[in-house]
């Protein structure tokens, strides 16, 4: 016959079975009389096989010359390996494995079976076969495990690369001076048709003809931006199973498993631990790239719901629509109020007015004016930069007001968009959790092979003399003991469950493993216009000039008076009439935000809509709003027909002037006396103090000559009158807080994140606004060295914070020499700001980039626009809106909010702070039972009997426990989990000492104690102790014996980690208050007694486990562990309480806290916020 090592695998199954069958037999004395049958039976047979000389010297040369009783070849240790006959050897030691079975056979059919064994001439191919199949596993697994890594440096790599060199999108050249170029000049550098091009002359024979469509394809393509290159699902899946450190050391245990199983002649049983621990491993990481997967599928259904529509195209002459795909360098396009921009576009040619929305680009939510003529270049100076030109239409802005016919000049990756878009295209760095897990790793791998090495020396100076393989199988469940197998699986089901209770709050998370990182975050920087804000100017108050007196009302009191009050009636019909803004066919208003706001706040105040009040009083004149001068006026056939007394004659009025404007100008055309003029001025900078835009309306009751004709643009060239108007009232319009942001911003306050304004918008509207949500309380003496470094503009940072070249800021960070004035900037930006104002795209990343290096902070950025890509990339946590955010920040974002709630924000750090709680909870009780697991194995140097065999430390491993640990992840939060300090990923780890302190030196050896405590209940085993002789061999009943104390100590093992699991479901919270709200857990807890109770007594398990029934004496003795570690950890948890009750200092005021930290007093105001949960 054959090595038993290589029909390991094979025999699996039949093993199985006949432990099945073996059972039935559990009376002592019967088994007794069945084990001395069998010995007897055996040692005839193995007499008779002795018999011939061959047999006889083969044998007596592998036992090194001497030969011995029979009866001691029976009990004694089988020969080693090395052997003429290996069929002697094994046979040998198949008998004696035969002798410790409780099955009474007849001689006949004990000869009968292993002679036929022996004969068969089958084992041999078998054994060959488990050979060759434990090798092709390890092969497949180190494989796998090889490519992975090696492809994930190779993405690495490239990812570099690409950063360095940037992307090279193909453009017309020159393109960056468009702004400045004249009609002829553009024509020469887009090879297109443009003189001649006006709004009135369209259509005509401009743009591109049908023979310049096709090269312009050919050479610069659609308009479309490069996707980010996103791995195939297969490999990203290959990535969750094989990569990470912490799965190469589970795939290292599995494939030293298989390895010692096919070559070193392990029993069946231990293939189940390798097969059970990569059923583990690869199901963690389905899960977790399936819930990824998930997420992407819910991007790129957002991304379709998202339809462009088509644009208005001149090509040879003819006008008509294409899709946005489809434009090319050169085209001649015509857009109006409400469509998108499709690519980089010069205005041409454009009515009066055109306002553009550029929220995307630049994060202001006020429209900017555009012009059509070519930008000059000052004598001596540069040309002003592309971005901050006013002639110029940018991909993914949208017009608001106005019409307009231009050129495009970059598509796709070569517009701005595409350019930002490829700037952020790179690697995005590991997250907190990626380092947490791998340094971990790190620790347990010291440990695990330390303990591995030691159970090697251990096992090979046991007095019981125990072969190598036996050696080697101890020394490599020792290693694997200390290894925790449920941590990926905790993992994995602690994001989910936290992804699931995020996709409850209308938040996508793309990268599930930034829920940890996030629980860390102790900055927020976040956008203003669209996340603090709601992104959509209103009207908030109103002031009128009823009676010669200024009354001031908000919005709601304004609607309760409705049409009770002239001088409010005709404030809201001046604001209906003198607006550029349309009504749409679905009832919604286009045009500027400004004007929107208005006729909606008009609208809702007089009931009437706008066309009703615009048929009443038809427009006859306008002088459109200017930038420039800031107010614009319209005329209108009097809606009184003529009853209404003109101003400057006694003639009946038939026109009615309307000016709306800024007010330092219109209440400069107003007649009022000087304490009038006090009320209105100070009014309006009240307004202007809270961050408000403000526009006074103004009438004139002029009649008009027949025939009149209005004539001019501007005070000095008008006919018709610009001063004794009369104030109608003021508007004050803001883009208000959204609901609930002030509440969120002081939660996240307390829980240790400071909240920092990053925008675009000018410093007093964003100061205004920070002071309303509560990032800036209004404190009187709040300079820092004499400057007020609050609010930091764009301007600040561009002249002191911008590194020299070929220097960054991480340099700078580490050595301020390198540029003394920039490091003291960004050190007192960091400590003082509150405002970042009027920055760009870059300033945003060096913003995030000055947090993570000059103060070594955890960031997460929020923004929608493009601009923000860049800073969202950057942070170790990037936030998109869904709502108002584009594709290039949804693209780098990690997690998107859909319904644009800052709220889930904090609900979000919430659930990461709970994920990392949840992981720490899972550790501790892992690794509390490895002490004991390790203990009996060295305990043999002592002489003692093993206490803990290896199938059952598999079974408490992979059987019990790995289960009872996943199940921490649907841990519900402590009171006081978002009143602590927010961890550190980089000074304080998931697994610190304290952790293993708390699981080696404390539970662990609490469980030891009460295991010995267990195993010496025995009286038997103190008998074992005099064993002098070597080897040691052990009767019949001495081993009955020490199979009930192993049951012993393994009952003990699992109350200790059930009372574990109790213990570290909080950290300093009392268990009576808490409770035990985890069903997962608790139903876990219970399989776990009904498991350990079913090995215990029902027959077939006791034999495959080597298990012995208890009485209940034994089982209470060994139950004893649970209470005691609940007893021991509650009285820990009231000394930690009472000890952090004792050093906390009262709660201050968050007013308080805020103060301290814009004095630089960060260490104070960080002792305001407690840390009372305590630590393991």
């Amino acid at each position: 016959m054959r090595a038993t090592s290589g029909m390991a695998c094979v025999r699996l199954l039949y093993v199985v079975t006949a432990v099945s069958a073996l059972g039935g037999r559990s009376d002592l004395g019967q088994q007794e009389h069945q084990t001395s049958l069998r010995q007897t039976q055996n040692l005839a047979l193995l007499r008779r096989h002795l018999a011939t000389d061959g047999n006889r010297a083969a044998y007596r040369r592998q036992r090194g010359g001497g030969f011995g009783t029979i009866e001691q070849l029976v009990t004694d240790d089988p020969p080693g390996p090395d052997g003429v006959d290996k069929e002697v050897t094994k046979e040998v030691e198949k008998i004696r494995k035969d002798t410790k079975t409780q099955v009474v056979d007849t001689e006949e059919e004990v000869v009968n079976d292993v002679s036929q064994k022996l004969k068969d001439p089958d084992d041999g191919p078998i054994y060959v076969w488990g050979q060759i199949i434990g090798t092709l596993i390890c092969l497949l697994i180190v494989s796998c495990v090889s490519f992975v890594w090696i492809r994930e440096q190779w993405e690495q790599r490239a990812a570099a690369t690409l950063a360095e060199t940037g992307g090279s999108p193909k453009s017309a050249t020159g393109t960056s001076l468009v702004h400045t170029m004249t009609c002829q000049e553009l024509e020469d550098l887009l090879n297109t048709s443009l003189t001649g091009l006006s709004l009135t002359t369209l259509p005509g024979q401009f743009g591109l003809s049908a023979d310049k469509v096709q090269d312009h394809l050919q050479k610069f393509g659609l308009n479309k931006m490069t996707p980010p290159i996103k791995p195939h699902s297969m490999w990203l899946l290959m990535r969750q199973v094989f990569g990470g450190v912490f799965n190469s050391l589970l795939w290292f245990c599995v494939t030293v498993e298989v390895a010692l199983a096919s070559f070193m002649g392990a029993d069946e049983a231990d293939l189940v631990t390798p097969g059970i621990l990569a059923t583990v491993i690869t199901m963690a990481g389905l899960l977790q790239w399936w819930t990824e997967q998930q997420a992407e599928s819910m991007m790129n259904s957002l991304q379709q719901m998202q339809s462009a529509e088509h644009v208005d195209v001149h090509r040879d002459g003819q006008c008509g629509k294409i899709a946005p795909e489809q434009l090319l360098p050169g085209d001649v396009v015509c857009l109006e109020a409400g469509q998108r921009v499709p690519a980089d576009i010069r205005i041409l040619s454009m009515t009066d007015t055109v306002l553009v929305d550029n929220s995307a680009l630049t994060g202001e939510s006020v429209a900017e004016p555009r012009r059509k003529e070519a930008m000059a270049i000052e004598d001596g100076k540069q040309a002003p930069i592309l971005l901050e030109s006013n002639n110029v239409l940018f991909s993914g802005t949208s017009v608001v007001e106005g019409k307009l016919a231009g050129v495009v000049f970059a598509t796709g990756d070569s517009t701005l968009l595409g350019k930002i878009a490829k700037g952020v295209q790179h690697a995005r760095p590991r997250s907190s959790l990626e380092v947490q897990i791998e340094h971990f790793v790190h620790m347990i791998a010291i440990t695990a092979t330390c303990t591995g090495l030691l159970s090697l020396v251990a096992n090979m100076l046991s007095p019981q003399k125990l072969s190598m393989e036996k050696v080697l199988l101890n020394s490599s469940t020792a290693f694997f003991t200390f290894v925790p197998e449920g941590l990926m699986p905790t993992v994995t089901f602690s994001l989910m469950i936290s992804s699931r209770q995020m996709a409850k709050r209308q938040v996508l998370v793309r990268k599930i493993d930034a829920i940890e990182t996030l629980g860390c975050v102790n900055v927020l920087c976040s956008d203003k216009t669209g996340t603090l804000t709601s992104g959509k100017m209103t009207v908030t108050d109103l002031a009128i000039m009823d009676a010669g007196s200024l009354t001031n009302m908000s919005l709601q009191e304004a609607q309760q008076a409705g049409s009770s009050n002239d001088t409010l009636n005709k404030l809201v019909q001046g604001g209906l009439l003198n607006s550029s803004a349309q009504e749409s066919a679905e009832l919604q208003f286009v045009g500027s935000p400004t004007e929107v706001a208005i006729v909606s706040a008009c609208r809702t105040i007089g009931g009437k809509s706008l066309q009703e009040v615009r048929g009443a009083a038809p427009q006859i004149y306008e002088i459109p709003f200017s930038s420039a001068t800031k107010w614009m006026l319209t005329a209108h056939n009097s809606p009184d027909k003529g009853e209404q007394q003109s101003q400057h004659s006694e003639q009946a009025a038939s026109v009615q002037l309307l000016l709306k404007g800024a007010p330092e100008f219109v209440v400069g055309c107003c007649r009022l006396s000087q304490q009038q003029l006090e009320a209105v001025t100070k009014c309006y900078e009240s307004y202007m103090a809270l961050g408000k835009r403000v526009l006074c309306v103004a009438e004139y009751a002029f009649a008009a000559p027949s025939n009149f004709e209005f004539k001019g643009s501007g005070p000095q060239d008008v006919n018709f009158p610009l001063s004794n108007y009369t104030l109608l009232g003021v508007f004050a319009i803001e883009d208000p807080p959204k609901l609930g942001v002030p509440e969120s911003i002081s939660n996240m306050r307390e829980a240790g994140c400071q909240t920092v304004m990053v925008t675009g918008d000018h410093p007093n509207t964003a100061m205004a606004i920070a002071r309303r949500v509560g990032i800036i309380s209004t404190i009187v003496n709040d300079l820092v060295d004499g400057e007020d470094f609050r609010a930091i503009t764009g301007a600040m940072i561009e002249s002191r914070g911008q590194p020299p070249d070929g220097i960054s800021l991480a340099d700078i960070a580490a050595d301020a020499s390198l540029a003394p004035s920039c490091a003291e900037f960004w050190q007192m930006c960091v400590k003082h700001a509150c405002v970042f104002a009027r920055v760009s795209p870059l300033n945003k990343q060096a913003i995030v980039q000055a947090y993570q290096q000059f103060a070594g902070h955890v960031v997460a950025m929020t923004g929608d626009g493009v601009n923000d890509a860049p800073a969202l990339k950057e942070a170790e946590v990037g936030i998109a809106m869904g709502i108002r955010g584009t594709e290039v920040a949804k693209e780098a974002a990690d997690i998107v909010l859909l319904d644009d709630d800052l709220r889930s924000v904090a609900a979000g750090i919430e659930q990461g702070r709970l994920c990392a709680e949840n992981l720490r909870k899972s550790i501790l009780y892992t690794m509390c039972s490895k002490v004991p697991q390790a203990l009996p194995t060295f305990a043999q140097l002592l002489g003692i009997p093993v206490a803990l065999t290896t199938v059952q430390v598999i079974l408490i491993d992979i059987g019990t426990d790995i289960w009872t640990a996943i199940a921490y992840a649907a841990q519900p939060p402590e009171a006081s989990l978002m009143h602590r300090k927010p961890r550190h990923p980089r000074k304080d780890a998931i697994v610190n000492r304290g952790m293993l302190l708390y699981s080696f030196a404390y539970v662990g050896l609490i469980q030891s104690v009460c295991c010995w405590v267990s195993f010496f209940y025995m009286p038997e085993m103190w008998k074992l102790f005099n064993k002098t002789e070597i080897p040691v061999v052990y009767s019949a009943q001495e081993k009955i014996s020490i199979q009930a104390a192993t049951t012993m100590y393994y009952w003990a093992l699992v109350c200790g980690q059930v009372g574990a699991a109790f213990a570290a479901t909080t950290t300093s919270m009392a268990l009576v208050k808490y409770g035990i709200p985890n069903n997962w857990l608790n139903f876990f807890i219970a399989l776990e007694f009904c498991c350990s109770a079913a090995v215990i007594y029902v027959p077939s398990l006791q034999h495959a486990f080597g298990m012995r029934a208890l009485s209940k004496q034994q089982l209470v003795i060994g139950s004893m562990a649970l209470f005691l570690i609940v007893f021991l950890d509650e009285l820990r948890k009231t000394w930690v309480r009472s000890d952090t009750a004792s050093q906390q200092e009262p709660k201050i005021p968050v007013q308080t806290v805020q103060e301290k930290r814009e004095h630089g007093d960060t260490a104070k105001a960080s002792e305001a916020i407690p840390d009372i949960g305590g630590s393991a």
